[in-house]
């Protein structure tokens, strides 16, 4: 296939996506109040009985749900996911689902958990979603900005532009080593603060109500939806080292490249990761 019908194609393929992306916060919502009347299973994925790895029924028939409308919209593309086996496929494109981030937020009640849903193209991640069914909005990226929905209002997502340490506004999930998160606030501002939003996180960075959040340990399927929105918000997420954020690992996110190069630069002193 030639380089002229692999653009067309990819292109045809991504406005269909988006318009599933689109489509889905409806179907979640509604597929949400209707389990949630069913009783809540809780067990605990980890190994190690000294940590607490949620996972409930509801993630699994989330993960379900979705993959289902994958399959029926896009029935020869890849799947990852965080509660089943991935489906590979002999095209380019991958879908992710983190069905629930943020089940130990879910566990206890509180509305900051959302779905996780995005499309790769040759394993750059180029569209995304995320919904927040308790909160009742939802972030997502086409190919070329991003848009918060809420009460059936649409906004066009703008970062910030502030680069200056002392002030700006930076969270971190706080899974961060002690040690390491101990010296890296040192060098910030009063603005920094230690968050468990998850995706929200990233989300108002988006929005430009924070500059940069930094996380550690992410799963590629917690950071694919969150690139695109971050990006064509004028933000850059990168992992530590400044590579490609596509999988997953120490992850800062910043609204803009001069701030970015800046912590960088910060963290480095700090880890030899």
């Amino acid at each position: 296939m030639s380089f002229c019908l692999v653009e067309l194609y990819t292109g045809m393929q991504l406005k269909k996506a988006f318009n599933f992306l689109r489509s889905l916060p409806d179907k979640l919502n509604h597929f949400f109040i209707k389990r949630i009347k069913s009783r809540i299973i809780v067990k605990n994925k980890s190994k190690d009985k000294k940590d607490f790895d949620p996972v409930t029924n509801l993630d699994q028939a989330f993960e379900k749900y979705i993959r289902s409308l994958i399959n029926k919209n896009f029935p020869n593309d890849a799947i990852i996911g965080e509660e089943f086996k991935d489906k590979n496929s002999t095209n380019y494109f991958t879908w992710s689902i983190d069905p629930i981030d943020g089940t130990k937020a879910f566990v206890i009640g509180a509305p900051t958990w959302s779905n996780l849903i995005s499309l790769s193209y040759q394993e750059k991640s180029l569209l995304g979603l995320v919904n927040f069914p308790e909160l009742n909005k939802y972030y997502i990226s086409d190919e070329n900005k991003s848009y918060l929905f809420k009460n059936k209002k649409k906004y066009v997502l703008k970062s910030s532009n502030n680069t200056n340490l002392n002030i700006v506004k930076v969270i971190s999930h706080g899974n961060i080593h002690d040690k390491i998160l101990t010296k890296i606030i040192g060098k910030f501002g009063p603005q920094f603060r230690i968050a468990s939003f998850d995706a929200l996180n990233f989300c108002l960075l988006a929005e430009g109500k924070v500059d940069a959040v930094i996380e550690g340990n992410l799963k590629s399927y917690d950071i694919l939806p969150l690139i695109p929105i971050i990006r064509n918000s004028g933000g850059i997420v990168s992992n530590w080292k400044g590579e490609p954020a596509e999988k997953g690992g120490n992850i800062i996110a910043s609204s803009n490249r001069k701030l970015h190069k800046k912590i960088l630069k910060l963290i480095k002193r700090f880890t030899k990761r």
